[in-house]
C-alpha cells in the first residue's frame, strides 16, 4: 500500500506542476508574503515582536499552499471523475486521500521551512524553543487540510477555488491579525489563534505547559472541520 501512495503521491506532483494558477499560489504568494512581512519588521523589534510576524508567514503557508491548493486540487480531480477511478483501484478510500494529498504536505512543509530561514536570514531571532513552533507547523498544517478538504465539497472546480475558499481566508488571516493586535482572552477561539499562541510560545521561549491551550484549540477545530469534511466531501462530480 505505501508503495502505491508514494506512486499516486508522484502523479499528483505532476498534476499539480501543470496547473499554474495553483502552483503560483502555493509556492510564489507565500514566499512574497513572508519576504514583505519580514522587511517591514523594525530593526530593533524583540522575539515577541518577531513571533508576531512568523505566525502571519506560517499562517501564509497554511492558507495558500495547503489550505488552496487542497481545496483546488480535490474539486478538480472529482469534476475530471479521477477521484471515482481510484476509488475503484486497489488502494481504500485514506490511501487515496494520503496519495493525494503527500506533494501538498510535502510543499507545505518545505515552504514553511523556507519562510522561517528567511526570517532568520532578515533579522529574525531563532526561535528559543523549537517543539511549539514544530506543532503549531504540524497541526495548523492538519487543520488546513481537513479544511481544505470541506471546502472542495462546496467547490465546482479548481478555479472556482478562487472564491470558495475566501471566507476561511478571511477568517484564518482576519483572526491572525486581530489575535496579534489585542489582548484578548478569546484568541484560541478563532483558528489561527492556536498557531500565532504556538509560534509566540516558540520565540519568546515561555514554559513548554503554556502551548497546552494552544494546541488543544487546534486540535478541537481539526476534529471540527473533519467532521464537516466527512459530511460535505464528494467523491462523484457535482450536479
Amino acid at each position: 500500500m505505501t508503495s502505491a501512495v508514494l506512486a499516486l503521491g508522484r502523479t499528483e506532483w505532476k498534476l499539480l506542476a501543470r496547473n499554474k494558477a495553483v502552483l503560483v499560489s502555493a509556492t510564489t504568494v507565500p514566499l512574497l508574503l513572508g519576504i514583505v512581512l519580514a522587511h517591514r519588521v523594525p530593526a530593533d523589534a524583540g522575539p515577541l515582536a518577531w513571533s508576531v510576524v512568523l505566525g502571519l508567514q506560517v499562517l501564509a503557508v497554511q492558507g495558500f499552499t495547503v489550505y488552496f491548493t487542497t481545496t483546488a486540487a480535490l474539486a478538480g480531480r472529482r469534476e475530471d471523475r479521477y477521484l471515482k477511478r481510484l476509488r475503484s483501484g486497489e488502494l481504500p478510500d485514506a490511501g487515496v486521500l494520503a496519495g493525494l494529498l503527500l506533494p501538498v504536505v510535502l510543499l507545505g512543509l518545505a515552504q514553511t521551512v523556507v519562510v522561517v530561514g528567511l526570517a532568520i536570514a532578515l533579522g529574525a531571532p531563532a526561535p528559543a524553543n523549537l517543539l511549539p513552533l514544530l506543532l503549531a507547523v504540524l497541526l495548523g498544517t492538519a487543520m488546513s487540510l481537513v479544511a481544505g478538504a470541506a471546502t472542495s465539497g462546496w467547490t465546482a472546480s479548481s478555479e472556482q477555488a478562487q472564491i470558495t475558499t475566501m471566507p476561511w481566508f478571511v477568517v484564518l488571516i482576519g483572526g491572525a491579525v486581530w489575535v496579534s493586535m489585542s489582548d484578548t482572552p478569546f484568541a484560541l477561539v478563532v483558528p489561527s489563534g492556536g498557531v500565532v499562541d504556538l509560534v509566540r510560545v516558540a520565540m519568546t521561549g515561555a514554559e513548554l505547559v503554556d502551548a497546552l491551550p494552544a494546541a488543544g484549540a487546534l486540535l478541537a477545530w481539526t476534529a471540527v472541520l473533519a467532521v464537516l469534511a466527512r459530511a460535505w466531501f464528494r467523491w462523484e462530480p457535482r450536479g
